[in-house]
């Protein structure tokens, strides 16, 4: 009897070591899913950039040079690009600087509290471009408030 005990005690790990999970062995990895979202987060103004998914694998986020963001007087900024065409720009300031940066052509998206962000589109977008309504609710403040709109 304690025979049998230990025989069934010592084949049961060789049994179940026998048949590997499902998907670990002799199977092909599973194929990437593409971005289903366009995400771009800038740290120092504290706000969250969330595009539709239209733009997701299409559009790239690229810093602006400290050049052009003397010239603008922002603070920090991004803009956005499909190949070589600019789809818009982003600009984020204090509430002291918006003035100097309305001066550029910049119109404002949102604000919150002291840092304000602003928008400069381009005039033909094709069908990347942004609506109204999404462009009003893509900006995200940290903590999960939202800012003030005015256009």
């Amino acid at each position: 009897m304690k025979t049998v005990v230990l025989a069934l005690l010592l084949g049961l790990p060789t049994i179940a070591a026998a048949t590997p999970p499902p998907g670990t062995h002799g199977q092909p990895a599973p194929a990437p899913e593409p971005m289903k979202r366009f995400v771009w987060r800038d740290e120092a103004a504290g706000y969250t950039f969330v595009a539709p998914p239209r733009w997701a694998g299409k559009v790239r986020a690229v810093p602006l040079e400290s050049v052009e963001l003397a010239k603008s007087g922002a603070t920090s900024g991004v803009r956005f690009v499909d190949g070589s065409k600019t789809l818009l720009v982003l600009l984020a300031t204090e509430e002291s600087r918006m003035q100097a940066l309305t001066a550029t052509g910049v119109s404002e998206l949102s604000r919150r509290g002291e840092h304000v962000v602003a928008v400069k589109m381009a005039e033909d977008g094709g069908e990347l471009a942004l609506t109204n309504e999404e462009l009003a609710s893509a900006v995200q403040w940290d903590g999960g408030a939202s800012g003030t709109v005015s256009r």
